[in-house]
């Protein structure tokens, strides 16, 4: 008997176009999905979509061009995440070119609205839709200009016109009045018009106005650090310079309150308005460029706990338009109508497949950090996208995908990254930041002390660790700092 081999048959797995454009879709962010749908709209006669004014900000339906829920077109994710403002060299009269900026996922502005109608009636608020490429300072003069009178028209020019790269006035309204052979009043009254437009503070002529600006602006939504008012107004200087144990001993307060009261200030607020725009050559990028930061996910707390939504499934409604043909269409158009109905259609599938899948996946989130939802970034749970994926039945790169270049606005109204669900560190990291901003100025902490006093805190860290968060979160070494 001879014996020869049998091939065994192998298990091959197939990986199909319906399926990696399924999976391709599901990665997009929000703004890359804007791109492709408005591609597949314009290459294919058999998709039609139907848009719903929505805010892109906060998913409230839109009537006008302000949008009634958040009230306002500005970024209000200013307050999102933990970043460091440029204070570091704060004066009152220069500021240090190479000074950090806030985190690009912190000052992306939320403007590319790209919804109003062109007959729309109100046509006060430009700001809730800046076009692609026009300067900052042709859209604060569109908005002036709506402001104030025709007289003033010049003095709006002059003021928007002398302000430098950071958004402060170079000169002063005297100079302007005498040059314009116009009232100091006159020229007061527009610049205050100015500067209630976005983004706060532009129009200040120093450091102090500005955050000044700001502050009062917040003041209005909510109620401020106690000390805030004063440190801007009169500590400015030595706030920039460390010198809190001064500041302590002349308002006879512990050094402790002022630290904080400086950490508010630097997490709060913005010392270069022009910045926020992230402005390139001038201009403002489109929002496909710019890649501005918009949620994907709202999460908000209803009667029965916290809800997910999505913001997509309620802007985008999609039809397929099939054309039925005659007798006298010839046989290629006939399969050119078809093709083009079926590419829509499984174009659409693959959009609401990836509603699904995100909601799905959202859910789940939501459901496990409830905790962290309810009481702040300390709270974070452990997660890992397996674990999702177990609980969903679902392969773990799917997740990935989901949670790849996603936004979730927070019931609080703070903006983060779908990701950081799943970054187990920020708690330590949030724990290591009170950490050192509560040290002493003459003992700054070194990462091994640091290392320990996590480690009583039932939060065992090794010394390379806290090096790496510290350089993650851009904290200087103890003699750096």
């Amino acid at each position: 008997m001879r014996l020869e081999p049998t091939p065994r048959p192998d298990q091959v797995l197939r990986v199909s176009a319906r399926l990696i454009t399924s999976s391709t879709i599901l990665h997009l962010s929000s703004d890359e999905l804007e791109h492709a749908v408005n591609q597949e709209q314009m290459e294919n006669p058999a998709l039609e979509v139907n848009e719903s004014r929505v805010c892109l900000f906060c998913g409230t339906q839109l009537y006008g061009q302000i949008c009634t829920a958040c009230g306002r077109f500005a970024q209000p994710a200013l307050n999102t995440s933990e970043s460091t403002n440029g204070f570091e060299h704060l004066s009152d009269h220069q500021w240090d070119d190479q000074q950090r900026f806030y985190e690009l996922s912190d000052i992306r502005a939320a403007y590319d609205y790209g919804l109003a109608d062109p007959d729309d009636d109100d046509d006060f608020d430009l700001l809730a839709s800046i076009p692609t490429g026009e300067t900052l300072t042709e859209v604060l003069l569109q908005q002036l200009e709506a402001l104030v009178s025709a007289d003033d028209a010049l003095i709006a020019e002059q003021l928007v016109g002398n302000l430098n790269e950071r958004g402060y006035l170079e000169i002063s309204t005297d100079e302007i009045a005498e040059h314009l052979q116009v009232s100091p009043d006159r020229v007061e009254y527009v610049l205050k018009q100015l500067q209630t437009l976005e983004p706060l503070g532009i129009g200040a002529r120093n450091a102090r106005e500005c955050l000044l600006i700001q502050l009062e602006a917040l003041s209005k939504q909510e109620t401020p650090h106690p000390l805030a008012y004063t440190l801007i107004d009169r500590y400015l200087n030595q706030l920039s310079r460390g010198q809190f144990h001064e500041i302590a001993r002349e308002l006879k307060m512990p050094e402790q309150e002022v630290r904080q009261a400086n950490f508010y200030i630097r997490s709060t607020f913005h010392p270069f308005p022009a910045h926020i725009y992230q402005s390139y050559g001038g201009y403002i990028r489109s929002s496909i460029d710019a890649g501005y930061v918009r949620p994907d996910i709202i999460i908000r707390r209803g009667e029965t706990g916290f809800e997910v939504e999505l913001i997509e499934e309620k802007r985008y409604h999609f039809r397929i338009v099939v054309q039925h043909s005659n007798g006298s269409t010839n046989d290629e158009l006939q399969r050119y109508m078809r093709h083009s109905s079926d590419h829509a259609k499984f174009f659409v599938d693959c959009v609401q497949r990836r509603w699904r899948t995100l909601k799905r996946v959202a859910e789940v989130v939501v459901d496990y950090q409830r905790e962290f939802l309810e009481n702040g970034v300390r709270h974070l749970r452990p997660l890992t996208r397996a674990e999702v994926a177990r609980v969903l039945s679902l392969d773990e790169g799917t997740v990935s995908r989901a949670a790849a270049n996603k936004y979730v606005l927070l019931p609080n109204g703070r903006l983060m990254p779908m990701a950081n669900f799943f970054d187990g560190s920020l708690s330590v990291k949030d724990v290591l930041r009170e950490l050192i901003m509560s040290e002493e100025p003459a003992h700054r902490l070194s990462d091994e002390e640091l290392a320990r006093l996590l480690t009583a805190r039932s939060i065992p860290t090794a010394r390379r660790t806290v090096t790496k968060y510290r350089e993650e979160m851009g904290i200087g070494s103890s003699r750096e700092r």
